[in-house]
């Protein structure tokens, strides 16, 4: 249920206050990741987006989007240049539904647009993420006439700028755009800000950072402060050469130009806010292992931040900084170096595993590790053979989206891979994730075992811990707050003696 904080104790408190963490990151709204509601039970999201969530085989809003989507839906304006939107800061699962708990309130809230600006961006760290980011805006703006673009150096930056703003040859001093929201990699983003003609973020309503440690731990040529800068246009342009709706007064509604240009375009009646002072971007902040660093949360530069956190209850004082998904199952074997590799053979056909990703700690590990599982399974009969490949960030593009399609489709049981897919990616059919590797960082642990049990399903997550990293592992586990939820699993060499023979000639195989 939702609650007023943390359960921390006020020692606790007060030395992260002393360490320059603020009280709203202290004391976060709570909600158990086992909460959810139908979808008629959640007010304020218009019945066509409800038909539309059904339409796509929605029956349910998960824990994130039952805490975040009213928070969004309490200021429903496009602009207000009274007050400002509050920023949002959301720590939640991995695979908790988190894209669509801000997806489907930014388009609630630009549906009633007039004019078409660019009003909602978000920037994601990888290209394959803003792509499936696309896709779910995309699913869900059919019948409207909201209009989404992505800029993630897919294509040419001609076709990009033809996309974005159209025409690049007059100037606009309000900027000019075809589209209403734009999913974005930093690098792509900033190079639109510093090159191509007429675009502007002046008009943004909403800046939505996914993945925001991994963004906010690389620098990507400052785009932050970049995109800050863009939002904050000094206001010395007298002429707006675009039609836009006004009252009675002739002034323009508020749907039709941004705040920024109001006052020098417009004789206003004054009041007691200065315009220019109230900001009227609302950044919204997801991920997973939301940062508590100080100087990085003031670097975001954010108005009356609200703090959501999906997390389990906890007996003890300390809460776990980090939730994983309520269905998922952990469990860790120690074993010696030089029996891993069997120890992984023997987990794969002992319980039976398919639609499996194990994770290694590097591009050679993964290939070499999907070489000798492969000739295990060429030595195995037909009915029990395991389907293995592996996906690095050495595969070209279009091979690496084969793989995931296979992948998907049931046709490879196995992938072997790097970190490169350990944050974001969905694939909603990864029943076991397999820790080969064991990370050295929890954030990367909560991001690999996020991989399954993803939108209320269940899952389970091995982890094979080399003797010597057994100390340090579980240290970090109950730094953590998070050594309890996983459960030993004893293996004994009498269990791995069937697999041997086909093991050793699978490694004589490859010299």
């Amino acid at each position: 249920m939702l609650g007023d904080s943390t359960e921390r104790t006020q020692e606790d408190i007060q030395l992260l206050r002393n360490m320059g963490i603020p009280d709203w990151l202290l004391l976060p709204t709570v909600i158990s990741p086992s909460e959810k509601c139908e979808l008629e039970a959640l007010p304020g999201l218009s019945d066509r987006l409800v038909q539309r969530c059904r339409d796509l085989g929605f029956s349910n809003f998960f824990a994130v989007q039952l805490a975040v989507i009213p928070v969004f839906l309490r200021r429903q304006a496009l602009y207000d240049t009274r007050r400002p939107p509050g920023d949002l800061c959301v720590s939640a699962p991995t695979g908790s539904g988190k894209t669509m708990a801000y997806v489907l309130p930014i388009i609630d809230i630009l549906s009633k647009r007039v004019v078409t600006r660019l009003r909602a961006l978000v920037v994601l760290p990888t290209r394959e993420l803003a792509i499936q980011v696309k896709e779910t805006f995309e699913a869900f703006v059919k019948g409207t006439n909201l209009r989404v673009g992505a800029a993630v150096g897919q294509q040419s930056m001609a076709r990009e700028q033809q996309m974005l703003v159209g025409k690049t040859t007059d100037d606009y001093p309000g900027g000019q755009s075809r589209i209403d929201i734009l999913i974005a990699t930093p690098g792509r983003l900033t190079d639109h800000i510093k090159e191509t003609r007429n675009f502007s973020l002046q008009h943004l309503r909403f800046l939505v950072i996914d993945e925001a440690d991994q963004l906010l731990n690389q620098s990507y040529n400052d785009w932050l402060n970049q995109i800050l800068a863009a939002t904050r246009p000094v206001a010395d342009k007298c002429d707006i050469p675009f039609s836009f709706k006004t009252d009675k007064n002739g002034v323009p509604e508020p749907d039709a130009i941004a705040p920024n240009f109001l006052r020098s375009s417009f004789e206003l009646p004054q009041t007691d806010v200065d315009l220019a002072k109230v900001p009227t971007v609302q950044k919204l902040l997801f991920s997973a292992t939301l940062t508590k660093n100080p100087a990085k949360i003031a670097g975001l530069h954010l108005t009356e931040p609200e703090y959501i956190s999906v997390q389990r209850s906890t007996d003890t004082e300390q809460a776990p900084d980090y939730t994983t998904p309520e269905g998922l199952k952990q469990f860790m074997t120690v074993c010696s170096s030089d029996l891993k590799p069997l120890t992984l053979i023997y987990l794969l056909h002992h319980f039976n595993i398919r639609s499996c990703l194990c994770f290694t700690r590097s591009t050679d590990s993964t290939r070499r590790l999907q070489m000798l599982v492969e000739a295990y399974e060429a030595r195995q009969k037909d009915h029990d053979k395991i389907v293995v490949a592996d996906y690095s960030s050495e595969l070209a593009k279009a091979d690496r989206k084969a793989l995931l399609k296979k992948f998907a489709d049931g046709e490879i049981n196995l992938l072997i891979c790097s970190d490169l897919i350990g944050r974001g990616i969905d694939l909603d059919n990864v029943a076991v994730v397999i820790n080969y590797d064991v990370p050295y960082f929890m954030d990367k642990y909560i991001h690999r075992v996020g991989r399954t049990a993803r939108a209320g399903r269940e899952g389970e997550a091995y982890s094979l811990v080399e003797k010597q990293e057994a100390r340090p592992f579980k240290d970090m586990l109950r730094q953590a707050g998070h050594l309890q939820q996983i459960k030993p699993l004893r293996i004994d060499h009498k269990k791995l003696e069937p697999f041997e023979e086909n093991y050793n000639e699978a490694l004589s195989s490859l010299g």
